[in-house]
């Protein structure tokens, strides 16, 4: 088998199985797994894929600053924001994660509900201080300019002095075995208070998101109560976070 036709296997495979593994790719493809590492090793530095323990799993393709982000999968977020925001509540406490769907579902919060919203998002905060009936609590904290929002010490601490009702959390990556993922170290220490200080969560993600995986880890899929996503999910990928026992919702 050729080299070209060997790696666009590779990517097939984990295009379905969210996964791969060497030793696996090796035997059916009649090579070493020399052959299929160096592969591996490859299609990781062309960012297809990243490489982990014994095998690979699918690199999230979404950028990896707010700025990047904006433009991308803008039905996609519109179509989620105006479903998950469908779930909240008058009177809630909610905290509001970072990040572009974050910000859509800000946007949709309906003008006559009364909520307290707790967030280290400039965006957030910008969108939710011309609501009428929204009390915003910004929590201090260093600025990541890439995410627009505040990490470090001071915002985990912030997170962790309140109960919320609800919170409603962005990833980079969902992934069936994997679990939800940050590309920033300080952010997912920051998602991962949250997500510790509030009695539900509910994430929102494209589902060019799911099946994808992201450096750092937030949390197993065990932490989301429900994920709210968009009609372009794939159907292999959301039948796997089914059987997780996840609340599934599609925009």
């Amino acid at each position: 088998m050729l080299t070209e036709e060997r790696r666009r296997r590779i990517l097939e495979t984990l295009a379905s199985d969210q996964r791969v593994v060497a030793s696996a790719l090796a035997a059916e493809f009649g090579v070493s797994e020399d052959t299929v590492r160096r592969d591996l090793r490859e299609l990781a530095e062309e960012g297809l894929l990243r490489r982990v323990y014994g095998g690979a799993v699918p690199r999230t393709p979404i950028a990896p600053t707010y700025s990047g982000r904006r433009s991308e999968s803008v039905e996609a977020k519109s179509a989620i924001a105006a479903t998950a925001a469908r779930f909240l509540r008058a009177g809630q406490v909610v905290f509001f994660d970072a990040g572009t769907t974050a910000r859509a579902v800000a946007t949709q919060v309906p003008r006559d509900l009364a909520l307290t919203v707790i967030t280290h998002s400039l965006p957030v905060a910008a969108v939710l201080a011309e609501h009428p009936t929204v009390e915003v609590i910004v929590l201090g904290g260093r600025l990541l300019k890439e995410a627009q929002a505040m990490v470090g010490a001071e915002t985990v601490d912030g997170y962790r002095r309140i109960r919320a009702d609800l919170c409603v959390l962005g990833a980079a990556s969902v992934h069936p075995d994997i679990g939800l993922g940050a590309f920033a170290h300080e952010d997912a220490e920051v998602k991962r208070a949250m997500v510790g200080a509030a009695a539900e969560v509910m994430v929102v993600a494209a589902g060019e998101k799911l099946g994808t995986t992201s450096p750092y880890l937030i949390g197993p899929l065990s932490l989301v109560d429900r994920l709210v996503t968009d009609s372009a999910a794939p159907d292999e990928v959301l039948q796997s976070l089914t059987h997780a026992g996840i609340e599934l919702v599609r925009g």
